[in-house]
């Protein structure tokens, strides 16, 4: 049963007054400390699970007013819930909770004690006579009134006017951009923003401030705790946001971390972080995510001032490889100059009597070109004078590098070095294999135990793919390759035949934020002799190479897109020889290769923007052995048709220089430096399988699959072929 109390009605009359007036007091008065959200919690459970409070589902719009009886009453809107009118609680004491609706609109509600926000995405645009608590996953939306204190747990945009406080909870975030007449208390691991006005504010967990979130006024006091963080945000213009306070504003060793927008810093700036009549206390840490500018705090009794400027470290400091070392270090930063002092202008003296000065004419001869002369500056404006101004002209990328953090910085200098030249060498060495490796094939593909012909002609089809640097992922430089190859030879001799090649491929390159193409030609020439079961093979390999390069630079706002040209040749020269252990119909021939290839690339310069490199002339050259087994059987089919397995295997050594590495600078102004491509295996596998059918005396049909493998490279081919003997 409950506790019933016996007063005298003048007496409660006068008790009610008493605390109707005191409570007028203590919203005059703002007191310091607000009531915790799960206080106000337990008050909507205790409304919410008393026995006398009734529950009311408005699920179905409604077209004019909804007014309720005298009870306590719990009244949810959800559904199709929506009310143009007035909502009216009635008497007692009663509870809105907003839930999950199609049309989450509140407007006019009164005589309700609480507003709870448990589910969606609300709009409050009324004035609400009462507190309220907004629950986690949910936000409110105020551009109206709200006149008790407001509990946030989830997300809270005020754009409207809160008459008591707002206590902001840990995992919560608030906007404001409207008035808190009281006191913002934002919980440790909460968020707050805002350039509206508040009573006072004390932070506990994060404050954003900065060039487009504003930054909040406070009417009396503000305060940071010691796990607080001030993140402060500038930008490479010199804008920033002043947190203005009437009352005092206490550091308590909190955090500043600089947050600055992406662009190009140059100069040295200063920023007003806090004004206050009282500044007590100072930060106890410093955060600054840009790895070459340095932010420091400037203390005064009633401001806190922000220096940010270059520091001293290098360049090369934020590079995270040796390629992108050498760049750095290489790289001309944008030099810092003070601007000239100006000069005191002399005024010629004239010996007469003194007279009005304003009066005063003074010949000047006139010259053919007249001096500029600039008006003299008034006390700031030659302060300014003194500052540091760049150079003209600096290097756009340079900059943009050094307003980058750490992150940034890394990968941007990574993007500035050109490291894939270096790798053009390697991959171009492996994406003409299918040349030399097409000449082998038609010089081996004699049929077991027929009578080698007088002449033949014969046309591959080339596709070939591969990875140079497999270990480097999705930023490891791809090739594939696609093109045609014609051949003829015939019989000098019984035992010596010769024969000449020429060939079509194009090309293309694709790696990180880098493309290239190849559009090559290719002439050659051969020679087999066939002596019993020894077979030497010899050949030799002109290619001429078109190369077009394309890369995209682009990181903390600076973006560049380039491109180059050039011309390369390459030169392939082999020796196989090989004996047959085999009797026909079977061939099983081990063999011994010996190999030299040769790589020139001649200077270029990109075209683009700041990025742009000047890359010196290239070459690359090595040996290599193969030591192999290739087998091959020959079954006889109906009316003279033969069908041809074969298979061979082997093993290649590079000797020399496996390395390839380039010479290059920036164009718009920096030292020259040396970058280093991806190593080709020492030793690789080979592999060849592939499948003849002789359909006549005179003509065959080929298909066959040739492949590299190493550890950190690879290159697959695919070859049909066409031969017709004579």
């Amino acid at each position: 049963m409950p506790t019933q109390h016996l007063y005298p009605p003048q007496h409660l009359a006068l008790a009610v007054a008493l605390v109707l007036g005191f409570a007028d007091i203590s919203l005059a008065q703002q007191p310091a400390d607000i009531s915790t959200t799960a206080a106000q919690k337990e008050r909507l459970e205790a409304i919410a699970n008393a026995a006398d409070t009734k529950r009311t589902h408005a699920k179905k719009p409604r077209k004019g007013d909804a007014i309720w009886n005298k009870s306590n009453d719990l009244v949810i809107i959800s559904a199709g819930g929506r009310f143009p009118g007035v909502l009216d609680g009635g008497g007692g004491a009663n509870v809105l909770r907003l839930d999950a609706a199609k049309y989450p609109q509140l407007d006019k509600a009164i005589n309700f004690e609480a507003l709870h926000v448990t589910a969606g995405n609300w709009e409050h645009t009324g004035d609400f006579n009462g507190w309220g608590v907004i629950e986690p996953d949910t936000t409110l939306l105020n551009t109206g009134r709200i006149q008790g204190q407001v509990g946030v747990l989830g997300g809270f945009d005020n754009q409207g006017t809160v008459t008591h406080g707002v206590a902001v909870e840990p995992g919560a975030r608030m906007t404001n951009s409207g008035t808190v007449s009281g006191r913002v208390d934002v919980r440790e691991n909460a968020w707050f923003a805002g350039k509206g006005t508040v009573g006072d504010l004390h932070v506990g967990g994060i404050l954003e401030v900065g060039p487009t979130t504003g930054a909040p006024s406070v009417m009396r006091d503000f305060s940071l705790s010691e796990t607080a963080v001030l993140v402060y945000g500038v930008n490479p213009a010199g804008d920033s946001a002043t947190i203005n306070v009437e009352g005092t504003a206490a550091l308590n060793n909190a955090t500043l971390k600089i947050d600055a927008a992406a662009g190009e810093y140059l100069d040295t700036r200063e920023h007003t972080v806090i004004k206050a009549s009282r500044v007590e206390g100072e930060f106890g840490n410093v955060v600054n995510e840009l790895a070459y500018m340095t932010a420091t705090p400037r203390y005064e009794a009633t401001q806190v001032n922000l220096i940010y400027a270059r520091n001293d470290v290098p360049l090369d400091a934020g590079a995270t490889s040796d390629n992108g070392r050498e760049f750095a270090v290489n790289a001309r930063e944008p030099q810092v100059v003070p601007a000239p002092e100006p000069r005191p202008v002399q005024t010629p003296a004239v010996a007469q009597a003194p007279v009005d000065k304003t009066r005063i004419t003074v010949p000047i001869p006139k010259p053919a070109k007249p001096p500029i002369t600039a008006p003299a500056a008034p006390a700031a404006a030659v302060n300014q004078s003194h500052a540091a101004q760049p150079v003209a002209k600096p290097n756009a990328a340079i900059t943009a590098l050094l307003g980058s953090n750490r992150i940034v910085a890394a990968d941007a200098i990574d993007q500035l070095t050109g490291s894939p030249t270096a790798d053009l060498a390697n991959a171009t060495l492996n994406s003409i294999a299918p040349i030399s490796t097409g000449m082998l094939s038609a010089m081996g593909r004699q049929t077991p135990g027929s009578a080698p012909p007088d002449g033949q002609v014969w046309v591959q089809a080339i596709g070939n793919s591969g990875v140079v640097g497999r270990q480097w992922e999705s930023e490891a430089l791809k090739h594939s390759t696609k093109g045609l190859m014609l051949g003829t030879d015939w019989a000098v001799s019984p035992e010596w035949r010769l024969g000449i090649i020429g060939s079509k491929t194009q090309t293309r390159l694709d790696g990180y934020r880098f493309d290239g193409e190849l559009d090559s030609w290719y002439l050659g020439a051969y020679a087999l002799r066939q002596g019993g079961p020894w077979a030497l093979r010899l050949g030799a390999v002109y290619g001429d190479h078109d190369g077009s390069t394309k890369r995209h630079v682009a990181f903390n706002g600076f973006s560049d897109r380039l491109k180059g040209r050039y011309d390369a040749s390459t030169q392939q020269v082999f020796g196989q020889i090989g004996y047959n252990l085999g009797s026909a119909p079977l061939v099983a021939e081990p063999y011994a290769l010996l190999g030299y290839q040769r790589y020139q690339r001649d200077r270029y310069t990109e075209k683009g923007g700041d990025a742009a490199l000047k890359v010196d002339g290239q070459t690359q050259d090595y040996y290599n052995s193969t030591l192999g087994l290739r087998l091959a059987r020959t079954f006889a089919l109906d009316q003279g048709v033969q069908l041809t397995p074969r298979l061979n295997v082997g093993w290649k050594h590079i000797y020399g220089d496996v390395t390839g590495s380039a010479r290059q600078s920036l164009v718009a102004g920096g030292d020259a430096y040396t970058v280093e491509g991806t190593e080709l295996d020492r030793d690789s596998l080979l592999l060849e399988a592939g499948l003849d059918l002789t359909i006549s005396p005179r003509h065959t049909l080929g298909v066959g699959y040739n492949g590299e493998t190493g550890n950190d490279n690879r290159s697959h081919a695919l070859m049909g072929q066409w031969r017709m003997m004579f």
